[in-house]
């Protein structure tokens, strides 16, 4: 009878329908993870990883894709385990931390659209909020010792088709530069918020940053082959803090960060314009 309880009491914490949210636990890719489903997206939180495994919009596409092999090989990886949001820790004894894959954190449900992650060092800390369009990451504590970034890493739309895809930020879009980062062609700059979409699907993911900062950030496509851009698989190398040679460089242990998919695609000056309009009345 006690078992039955407190499976019971299980389900009523972790399903509630009423606010659009539903939180269940399950396994993916060998790892446990809290599963959470949305009005507009499918999340996977990866417990020991602390980041996105999985991010399934409307119409089925992953905007992620995580697999676990090939495991770290440049740049075959980038089909498989490179690919998470955040990926926020980058070296240090703490490497790994906010990626999909690795056993560095822990990960626990505060409340029905809340996810507490630390490391298992303890200097790191940061928290989920899951709403009906969006989420936010929120920063709570870091290593002072070591700088951080926070990376989207994944197929736009769910494949590897830069010919068909484009993105935007803040200074401004549609773009459709397809920079090669196996050949060392990146896009760098200051932005406040990113776009990214596919002219085959209406639907853009966009990734934001609640307070501007003055960091360098990066963009580019890496191929899973020395084909580069032309390869038949790969992902979206997109990241606040990224500075050149694989630097990060966010240090604020008070940022919050905006993740969400809009039904839309974006094809002219004026569609930008209508998504940095959404975006800005999300950040507020």
């Amino acid at each position: 009878m006690k078992r039955h309880l407190t499976a019971a009491f299980i389900f009523l914490i972790l399903a509630l329908p009423a606010l659009g949210i539903e939180i269940t636990e399950d396994t993916f890719a060998g790892a446990p993870h809290f599963i959470i489903k949305t009005k507009k997206a499918t999340y996977y939180l990866d417990k020991e990883g602390g980041g996105l495994s999985r991010m399934i919009d409307f119409y089925g596409n992953d905007w992620i894709g995580f697999t676990r092999e090939p495991w770290e090989i440049y740049p075959e990886s980038a089909a498989s385990s490179y690919r998470g949001i955040p990926n926020l820790v980058f070296r240090s004894d703490d490497g790994g931390a906010g990626h999909p894959g690795h056993k560095k954190c822990y990960s626990f449900l505060v409340n029905e659209n809340t996810i507490l992650t630390i490391s298992k060092s303890g200097k790191w800390q940061w928290r989920w909020k899951f709403y009906e369009s969006y989420a936010i990451i929120s920063i709570e504590k870091v290593d002072q010792n070591h700088k951080y970034w926070f990376l989207y890493e994944g197929p736009i739309a769910g494949e590897f088709k830069p010919d068909h895809q484009y993105w935007g930020t803040n200074l401004g879009g549609p773009r459709r530069e397809i920079n090669d980062f196996y050949s060392g062609d990146k896009i760098f700059a200051n932005w406040h918020w990113a776009y990214f979409g596919d002219d085959r699907v209406k639907q853009i993911l966009f990734i934001a940053m609640e307070k501007p900062d003055r960091q360098i950030d990066a963009l580019g496509f890496l191929g899973n082959s020395t084909k580069g851009v032309a390869s038949e698989d790969g992902m979206v190398v997109f990241g606040f803090g990224r500075q050149g040679n694989a630097q990060p460089q966010l240090t604020n242990h008070h940022n919050t960060f905006y993740i969400g998919f809009l039904k839309r695609k974006v094809k002219n000056q004026g569609g930008h314009e209508s998504v940095a309009k959404d975006i800005a009345d999300i950040l507020k």
